[in-house]
């Protein structure tokens, strides 16, 4: 789900809940403090889980992202939304749990359905898994090593210095009156 605003409050008092009723350990990405890419904790988060809760409620592109991510390691995930029209084509035809804030017990009843949704995925992880990404998990994955990871973080991290480097060079020239 998106961070911050009234995203926030839906998690501590909805979602974080229900995780907890449900009988596992809510985690979200902004859980975490610690320096370093958020991407990664977010990847490590999503390949520990037993399950992942996806609110496609405004289509924010990152939960996107992270729900690709979710469904191409074959992760069971629930997916909830204030409104259809969120929810992307491609996933119209998987169960999504619906709220509507007009309704005054909206926040219980929703708490009640995510319940019920854990419940139900942990007892039959493989029926919330899309069938053609089944058939993916099947094929042999590639394996990346720690040193190989770390050597990817370095040339990206370099790249991006690199960037800034040529901004700042570009800039310097710019007040300067070069052409």
């Amino acid at each position: 789900m998106p961070y911050g605003d009234y995203f926030d409050t839906y998690y501590t008092n909805i979602y974080a809940k229900a995780i907890e009723d449900a009988g596992l350990e809510a985690q979200r990405g902004d859980d975490l403090y610690r320096p370093g890419s958020i991407v990664k904790d977010i990847w490590t988060y999503t390949k520990e889980a037993d399950v992942i809760i996806a609110d496609l409620t405004s289509k924010n592109p990152n939960v996107m992202y992270e729900l690709g991510l979710a469904h191409a390691i074959t992760k069971p995930v629930v997916l909830i939304s204030d409104s259809i029209d969120d929810v992307p084509f491609d996933l119209r035809s998987l169960r999504i749990i619906g709220y509507d804030r007009k309704n005054p017990n909206w926040g219980f009843l929703l708490r009640e359905d995510i319940v019920s949704s854990l419940k139900e995925v942990l007892k039959n992880p493989e029926e919330s898994i899309p069938p053609a990404f089944l058939e993916v998990s099947k094929e042999k994955t590639l394996k990346v090593s720690e040193y190989d990871l770390d050597l990817i973080e370095l040339k990206r991290r370099v790249h991006n210095l690199n960037k800034l480097v040529q901004t700042i060079d570009y800039r310097t020239k710019i007040n300067r009156g070069d052409k």
